[in-house]
């Protein structure tokens, strides 16, 4: 069902530049912020190809698409891109820390034949949007050349792939080594021998995939083979646009973290303490903590583990009433009574999905004005930050949940379904710029 293909990659001349300051984080991660900054790094980070300014005082091309290409070309020109001479199947070994604890995981980058969702050998767990595809596809046209990698998961029950890539890094070859910022390590390993391939090939061969990261991209290149396909009338299916660039982890990998995501809330101009409670209580058990100083860090603390140790059990923080609420759903058995009736259990069972329908789409009572969630509800992933704006008063409250494990993910999307919207925050992200995939060959 995979079908995996070794590929002669793009990647940076270490004796041309250090690795350090041309990576990037993937590019719906770049703030402006960070833009400028990659920007100031070096003159060769390839935040230039994955998502340069729209006017770009460094260059005449006003067009970011064409000038993407233009530096593509100018870099392998000058030596700073080299090429493989042959045609290998790469290792991407990540050493980082989370919540105090030291993670490492491996994936594998290779070409894999793109597959239409229909088949169900390739699996989404996200809904994409057109604005992000068309960006991409843009640039995919422009340049001829996946930028970035795709992350997706595979299951490997009877550790086959894992024993083919044991025996494969023992003769592999390091092409990288770089710590970024955050001290996280990124190793790129690659290995070309046939026999090496084959058994990888070979093991992956009835995979099916699940897409972590990358949705967009994923569905860009399906839109380009489509568009290679009608332009040419004839495809033989060996063609380099039948293929994307992507990075494989075993989907039990102990390094494999998800985290959550928070939801910020404001325009509830009728919301009070009392009414808050009595309407929520039906459905949850709700206690709560005082929390007068935001600065003092102990509430917070005990507010995560209240989420973290309980079953679906949620925290709000409240600026107005300076305190935190834990709600505890009473009983599963209230889930048959959501208003998804389309949905499957594993789907309803959801902490994201609890959250959206029994509690954040009912706060549309507490406003005098329609509650438009595209307004009133954003997404947030650093805690702190978070709580700062909800303390501040730039926001109502902020809801905390467990994140997502990775068996429910599994579990819904081999059902057919996609994950609500914002419900998995993969980390750390796969840096951009450690290996291009040319579509020349």
């Amino acid at each position: 069902m995979a079908d995996i293909q070794p590929f002669r990659g793009l990647r940076y001349n270490p004796s041309q530049v250090r690795l350090e300051e041309v990576i990037t984080e993937p590019y719906d991660r770049i703030t402006p912020a960070m833009q400028e900054d990659y920007y100031r790094r070096n003159p060769y980070n390839i935040v230039r190809i994955i998502l340069g300014k729209d006017d770009d005082p460094e260059h005449p091309e006003k067009d970011k698409y064409k000038r993407a290409d233009l530096y593509l070309k100018a870099w392998q020109e000058k030596g700073i891109f080299v090429r493989e001479d042959k045609k290998s199947l790469y290792f991407y070994d990540q050493e980082f820390e989370v919540n105090s604890q030291r993670k490492k995981r491996l994936g594998l980058i290779a070409r894999v034949r793109l597959e239409d969702f229909g088949s169900k050998r390739v699996l989404p767990h996200e809904k994409t949007f057109p604005k992000p595809k068309e960006d991409r596809l843009r640039l995919l046209r422009a340049t001829l050349t996946n930028t970035e990698q795709i992350f997706l998961l595979y299951t490997d029950d009877e550790k086959k792939v894992s024993q083919a890539i044991r025996q494969a890094m023992e003769k592999s070859q390091e092409l990288a080594d770089v710590r970024d910022e955050e001290g996280f390590r990124h190793r790129l390993l690659g290995i070309e021998r046939e026999e090496d391939i084959r058994r990888i090939q070979e093991a992956m061969a009835d995979k099916g995939l699940i897409i972590a990261d990358g949705h967009h991209r994923y569905e860009t290149s399906l839109n380009f083979q489509r568009e290679m396909a009608a332009q040419l009338g004839h495809v033989r299916g060996d063609e380099p646009f039948n293929f994307v660039m992507m990075t494989l982890f075993d989907l039990d990998d102990p390094g494999l973290v998800i985290l959550p995501t928070y939801r910020l809330i404001k325009g509830l101009d009728k919301l009070n303490e009392e009414d808050f409670k009595n309407f929520f209580s039906s459905a949850f058990a709700i206690d709560e903590l005082a929390w007068p100083d935001a600065n003092d860090p102990t509430p917070l603390g005990k507010a995560k583990n209240r989420v973290n140790q309980g079953q679906h059990t949620f925290a709000v923080f409240v600026s107005g009433f300076k305190k935190w609420f834990f709600l505890q759903l009473r009983s599963e058995a209230i889930l048959d009574r959501l208003g998804e009736p389309d949905k499957s259990p594993e789907w309803r069972r959801l902490d994201v999905a609890i959250l959206h329908s029994l509690i954040i789409d009912q706060l549309g009572r507490f406003s005098s004005r329609p509650f438009i969630q595209e307004e009133c509800v954003s997404y947030i992933r650093k805690l702190e930050e978070g709580i700062s704006l909800v303390a501040a008063g730039e926001w109502q409250m902020i809801f905390l949940l467990k994140p997502c494990a990775m068996i429910e993910i599994r579990k819904v999307v081999e059902k057919g379904e996609l994950m609500p919207h914002k419900s998995t925050d993969f980390f750390p992200k796969l840096k951009s710029g450690l290996i291009l995939n040319p579509l020349d060959e």
